[in-house]
């Protein structure tokens, strides 16, 4: 049956979170939740090339491109070039895109304890080495070129 199906299972979790994300997102913040990853990158890392965030995020690249030109223009990000190649722009978040990251933190972080929470930790473990293996087998299965 269908239940049984792991694409199927990640699929639909995968919808469920994404709506859920957005709805505390836009509630919180007005982000959505392209931005808010980027935002989260961004963070982690202090600065970023679109296809650093890209890379992360395993997101299309067209998409974040978009996403990245409206939040330069909202002024929740700034760009300056590299200095090792000018064709590439190095990302950072300003404090108005700070501000609205800073909004939207507690509750996503309160979300994420609470999904956590709902596992013991053999079973949140046993899940991510689950999400090793299956993301291995799919690249495996569809090697980079």
């Amino acid at each position: 049956p269908l239940q049984r199906l792991v694409t199927y299972r990640l699929l639909r979790l995968n919808a469920k979170l994404s709506a859920q994300a957005a709805r505390i997102l836009k509630k919180t913040s007005g982000l959505s939740v392209t931005q808010w990853r980027i935002l989260v990158i961004l963070d982690a890392n202090s600065e970023a090339t679109l296809a650093d965030i890209a890379r992360t995020t395993a997101m299309d690249k067209a998409q974040l491109s978009r996403a990245i030109k409206a939040m330069l223009a909202d002024g929740l990000l700034a760009a300056r070039r590299s200095e090792s190649d000018h064709r590439v722009q190095l990302l950072t978040i300003t404090e108005t895109g700070r501000a609205r990251y800073d909004l939207a933190r507690p509750a996503m972080r309160a979300r994420q304890n609470m999904l956590t929470r709902s596992l013991d930790a053999a079973e949140h473990e046993a899940l991510l080495v689950a999400f090793d293996k299956l993301e291995a087998a799919s690249e495996a299965l569809e090697p980079r070129r």
